[in-house]
């Protein structure tokens, strides 16, 4: 893939002289099984070609829609067991890379809500929490609670829970910049004070557009390519909005389609 190269070269030396910045893609709200399949896989293809050094998945991966306190379609298909299938599927298609690190988010933190609801009942679960059932450790992601925030250099990421001027909102909350999920929208929103300038940024979503409660919801699917130079913590972040039929470009490269 045209690019690749160079990006590959920014995640290890050059010569003897260590290269400081790193790749990273980031991710949010697959809400598998509701997932973008076309975007996801091209996805998998473009990290494979890219080599980042890790990957951010900001939650809402997977949608936990069969324990969801929301009314829910009783012919829907839809259940934990089949997320679990797909979530590790595309956590294979990552363990090859040095890092990787999963925050969980509103989605995700509805297992926890559930068995804290239940646990009178459900003490035979004891010990399955989110990340064991759903094998984070077996491919090797870390875990991160909602809410939490994980950093790379200057920049902050964490699910977020605003829905509208998320990006503005966020960044005023933190003072520092930030990228978040949940509002399933592409925003960067930038600001500068004495202390230089940050961003605030929404990274879209890769769930397809057709949920069942709103007939035509204005929301974006993509995500980020992150470099960061570990040195001074400066980073720049690449949205990359993805087009019908899961089609992206990056640089003069055309993932997917024909």
């Amino acid at each position: 893939m045209a690019g690749a190269s160079e990006i590959q070269h920014d995640a290890g030396d050059v010569g003897d002289e260590p290269v400081s910045v790193k790749t990273w893609v980031v991710l949010n709200d697959a809400q598998i099984p509701f997932h973008d399949r076309r975007a996801l896989d091209n996805i998998c293809g473009f990290v494979d070609d890219l080599k980042p050094y890790g990957t951010i998945w900001n939650g809402d991966i997977v949608d936990c829609y069969e324990i969801s306190d929301f009314e829910k379609n009783p012919l829907s298909e839809a259940s934990l067991s089949q997320e679990v299938a797909i979530a590790r599927k595309y956590m294979a298609r990552f363990q090859h890379l040095k890092k990787k690190v999963w925050l969980g988010g509103n989605h995700e933190d509805r297992w926890r809500r559930y068995i804290w609801k239940n646990a009178r009942v459900l003490t035979q679960l004891r010990g399955h929490d989110f990340q064991s059932v759903f094998g984070l450790r077996d491919y090797g992601f870390e875990w991160k609670d909602y809410g939490e925030l994980y950093s790379l250099g200057k920049l902050h990421f964490t699910h977020g829970s605003y829905i509208t001027n998320a990006a503005k909102r966020t960044l005023a909350k933190y003072g520092e910049s930030v990228m978040v999920g949940h509002t399933h929208k592409l925003v960067a929103h930038y600001n500068r004070n004495l202390k230089g300038i940050h961003a605030g940024y929404e990274n879209g979503c890769l769930c397809l557009l057709t949920p069942e409660y709103d007939s035509f919801p204005d929301w974006h699917v993509g995500f980020s390519v992150v470099h960061v130079d570990e040195r001074s913590g400066f980073y720049n972040v690449q949205q990359i909005p993805i087009l019908d039929g899961g089609v992206f470009y990056y640089g003069n490269t055309k993932i997917g389609g024909r």
